[in-house]
């Protein structure tokens, strides 16, 4: 409001230095209106100093209705002195009692401008009665004109008033609109990027700078490598995340680009396909298992009963394969068949102590490879014997990855509301392109694997409620990080 009345000011401000510019003009000779005397110029200078007087009230305190008003009625009393000064009810300055109307609408809406207009009348009609003279041969002429502007000032107060009601709603209902979709534009999880006509990004919302960071300023072709001239495409950026990016143009021939995180869908996806392959192992591994078990079992037998009786290197070797085949039998049907869990609350620290101990006794790895261990007192609802299976894998592939052998490192610890399992080698590594196939059944780098015990690793996990990360940097080795809810959490 006190902005409203401040441009009101600088309107009253600019008309009556019209006037008094125009009427000092006319003053000199002939013009549309010559005032009567000095009088006319003393209400106009009395006019600026309340005009000065009311500018500086509005900047020094919140004016209320009761000051509008009086404000409203020193106009009107000053446009009929005025007009009564210049030629009373048929001078040329009548027409200041027009702004004085627009102005009620302006500052009071519609109510505001009929009371003006009607104030206005009144200030018109004081002047024809008291400025006509009876002898006046157009008396009836000049009383009709009268009441044709005092209709006007009706009209034109309820006209203005319609209309300043009418954009105060429009206004209203834009502001609504404005905030209602940048509320949205702001809270969405998508980014949204509005870029110009030079495809120069100007806007970005939150979401969109936590994706792509602050892209105001840039070319769309700086931020985005994808194909970017058409409608939709996708951006897989160097850390791993995958973005699927639509746009549409503006009627200013911008356009708007959303930008969605789909790196969890993705993810999800991996997951499905290696479940669906799973799944395909588990039928294939049933129609062989009872074909392949019986006679491996058999010639296991065999083979036994021959080394005992003539020993020899060739039949050890025979044995060892047919003792291979039958593990390898056996993480088809691990692999393949719906994990069961038998869980129990339990010390994981202990639990991973006594896993630790047991692994150091195997002799592939005993006197070459050292575990080294930082395990917190935690508690988790897990089963022993799946976690078991699960950490021996983990530690297997590190000790594999070492063939000098090396240090293990194995921490127990809290993270995110849960617990977690991080177990750190310092082997080979395992190459980017590679580590997003690492979980895939049958997928293998190591001669002789299976493919088969990281899919079993994540297989298990998740079975547990939880997760299991990994990260290789270029010479640093691996780390597995297996998420777990704690406590009592099933």
């Amino acid at each position: 409001m006190t902005e409203r009345i401040q441009r009101y000011n600088v309107g009253r401000f600019v008309v009556a230095l019209g006037v008094l510019a125009v009427t000092g003009v006319t003053a000199l000779g002939e013009g549309p209106f010559q005032p009567d005397d000095g009088a006319f110029f003393t209400i106009l200078a009395v006019q600026l100093v309340l005009l000065i007087g009311s500018a500086l009230y509005t900047r020094l305190r919140q004016p209320g209705v009761g000051f509008l008003s009086l404000m409203f009625f020193m106009d009107v009393v000053g446009a009929s002195l005025l007009s009564a000064f210049t030629g009373g009810a048929g001078s040329l300055l009548v027409f200041l009692y027009f702004p004085v109307i627009a102005a009620g609408a302006y500052l009071l809406g519609r109510s505001g401008a009929i009371g003006v207009a009607l104030l206005a009348a009144v200030g018109l009609l004081v002047v024809a009665v008291f400025g006509t003279d009876a002898a006046d041969a157009d008396l009836l002429l000049r009383y009709w004109e009268v009441g044709f502007r005092v209709l006007s000032f009706v009209l034109v107060g309820i006209l203005s008033g319609q209309l300043a009601e009418s954009l105060e709603r429009t206004g209203k209902a834009l502001v609504a609109q404005r905030v209602a979709s940048e509320t949205v534009i702001e809270r969405v999880r998508a980014g949204v990027l509005i870029a110009g006509v030079d495809d120069r990004i100007v806007e970005i919302n939150p979401s969109g700078r936590l994706l792509l960071g602050n892209a105001v300023g840039k070319r769309v072709t700086e931020v985005f490598s994808g194909a970017v001239h058409h409608r939709s495409w996708e951006e897989a950026p160097p850390d791993g995340r995958r973005f699927v990016c639509s746009q549409a143009t503006l009627p200013d021939q911008g356009r708007v680009i959303v930008v969605e995180d789909v790196t969890e869908l993705w993810a999800m996806r991996d997951r499905a396909q290696r479940d669906e392959r799973l799944v395909a192992a588990g039928h294939l591994s049933a129609g062989l298992a009872h074909e392949i078990r019986n006679p491996l079992s058999a010639l296991s037998a065999i083979l036994q009963l021959l080394r005992e009786d003539r020993p020899s290197r060739h039949l050890e070797l025979a044995l060892g394969e047919t003792q291979r085949l039958n593990r390898l039998v056996e993480d088809f049907l691990t692999a393949s068949a719906a994990p069961t869990l038998r869980r129990v609350t339990l010390d994981l620290d202990g639990l991973v102590a006594n896993i630790v101990d047991s692994f150091l006794q195997d002799p592939r790895f005993a006197g070459a490879v050292r575990v080294v261990t930082d395990l917190a007192a935690v508690r988790s609802c897990v089963d022993p014997d799946r976690l078991r299976q699960v950490l021996w894998n983990l530690l297997t592939n590190a000790a594999q990855s070492m063939p000098g052998g090396g240090d293990i490192r194995v921490r127990v610890g809290e993270q995110g509301g849960g617990v977690c399992v991080v177990i750190t080698d310092g082997g080979i590594g395992i190459a980017p392109e590679e580590l997003p196939r690492i979980f895939d059944p049958f997928y293998t780098r190591r001669a002789g694997g299976t493919g088969l015990g990281l899919a079993v690793v994540d297989q298990l996990v998740r079975a547990h409620g939880g997760t299991v990360e990994v990260a290789s940097p270029p010479g640093q080795g691996t780390t597995f990080t297996i998420l777990l809810p704690g406590g009592d959490a099933v």
